[in-house]
């Protein structure tokens, strides 16, 4: 029996998530393959932060 969970195909309408972190080079790697850091500057934006606001616009 695999429990394992099966990871779905990614589709044309690309949700950008986190694809593969690494917490001791605080990267993270999102599924549409941009890569770039996690660890933001004191009242700054993290690389992934700046991503996720290019590709999503503002979350309400």
């Amino acid at each position: 029996m695999n429990l394992t969970p099966k990871r779905p195909p990614v589709s044309n309408d690309i949700k950008h998530v986190i694809d593969e972190y690494k917490h001791k080079a605080r990267t993270i790697t999102c599924v549409c393959g941009w890569h770039g850091g996690s660890e933001a500057a004191p009242g700054g934006r993290s690389e992934w932060t700046e991503h996720l606001l290019a590709k999503r616009g503002p979350q309400r």
